[in-house]
């Protein structure tokens, strides 16, 4: 499955390993599709803890697939945030994912990882020869690693599919990007991931298969999403993080009680409130989800200082805005904070950076 830059950390996710200093983690339902596999390989006569073991190797690989991104990545200098697996498969999230040959580089570096894998397993077949030793152990093994060479075939393959975001579709923007503008390049890949899309649902659905209908979809939403998040950085590229920021908003102190803080939230049309402590240096921000979970816990007689985010990401005024779309895309809660070494010049949202475009659109033709 695709590397990606512009998605938040999932919910309903736990840490099971790190693997390059990388947390992978896994989505509540993958568990499901687990159960799922047991009772169906009992259901069609195999043990289910066969077929919960075929289903944890098929992971592993694409736990490996996804590390060939990890690993292609840091060549480039993009650090990986993380790796999740989902029933349909895993993403690195990366930082973000540099454009022409970087691109193409890193999307090639998961399905090389599948080749090999199949590779290595059908010679190890090979050397076994072409029936397995006698033996019910042996026989399971040779059964094993026989239908994980033929699913990591199936994943380089599949992979490949120009159906963008996917790893193919990230190959071939990558390679119009060499020949005609970045914009063009992701609305053609766009398209193309769209209809193959669509293609996939119409199987699925003809031929009952829903994992493929999900798929479709996945590969319909995320090829629109990423075509828009392309054009939103076009539309702030050259422009600066000074330009966009919220320079008018109201702040709150670590001590303020959280009955405080709601005040606040309902008097204004802020979300967020930066918190500053009596030497005017920034602690931390409190978000509205924060605050309305923080009074779910503490009631309103809680400070602010015990639910605030104590790490907030900050930017220079003359910071480029479209690194900082980046950074707002990675935590899509959390506004960035705008400082210039002395004090707190504004804070820049998702919100007020779509306005920023919107107004630029139209002031723009004007000013020319």
């Amino acid at each position: 499955m695709p590397p990606s830059d512009s998605s938040s950390q999932p919910g309903w996710s736990v840490t099971i390993a790190r693997a390059l200093g990388i947390p992978i983690r896994i989505h509540f339902t993958f568990l499901l599709l687990v159960a799922w596999f047991g009772f169906y390989g009992a259901r069609v006569g195999h043990a289910p803890g066969l077929a919960v073991l075929f289903l944890l190797a098929l992971f592993a690989c694409v736990v490996l697939h996804e590390l060939g991104h990890a690993a292609m990545a840091r060549r480039f200098g993009v650090r990986t945030r993380e790796i999740v697996l989902y029933p349909f498969g895993g993403i690195a999230r990366l930082d973000r994912i540099p454009a022409g040959r970087g691109e193409l580089a890193i999307a090639l570096a998961g399905p090389a990882v599948n080749l090999a894998l199949a590779v290595s397993l059908a010679a190890g077949l090979a050397l076994a020869g072409v029936e397995p030793l006698p033996g019910e152990r042996l026989l399971v093994a040779w059964d094993l690693v026989r239908h994980l060479t033929i699913v990591n075939v199936a994943l380089f393959l599949f992979n490949l599919l120009p159906a963008f975001p996917m790893d193919g579709g990230r190959v071939l923007r990558a390679a119009l990007t060499l020949a005609m503008p970045t914009d063009r390049a992701t609305e053609i890949a766009a398209a193309v991931g769209q209809g193959i899309a669509i293609l996939f649902g119409l199987a699925g659905l003809v031929g009952g298969n829903y994992m493929l209908v999900f798929v479709g979809l996945f590969v319909f939403v995320g090829a629109m999403q990423e075509n828009a998040f392309q054009r939103e950085r076009s539309a702030v590229r050259g422009r600066t993080a000074g330009e966009a920021m919220v320079t008018r908003f109201e702040t709150l102190a670590p001590q303020d009680s959280l009955r405080s803080a709601a005040e606040h939230l309902l008097a204004t049309h802020q979300r967020d409130f930066p918190v500053i402590d009596a030497w005017q240096r920034v602690v931390g921000i409190l978000s509205r989800d924060r605050l309305l979970h923080g009074l779910v816990q503490h009631g309103g007689a809680g400070a602010v200082l015990e639910i605030m985010e104590r790490e907030p990401a900050f930017v220079a005024p003359e910071d480029d805005l479209e690194r900082v779309l980046e950074a707002l895309r990675r935590k899509p809660g959390c506004p960035v904070l705008v400082h210039d070494g002395a004090r707190l010049r504004g804070m820049v949202t998702l919100e007020n950076v779509a306005e920023f475009i919107e107004v630029s659109k139209r002031v723009r033709p004007a000013e020319t």
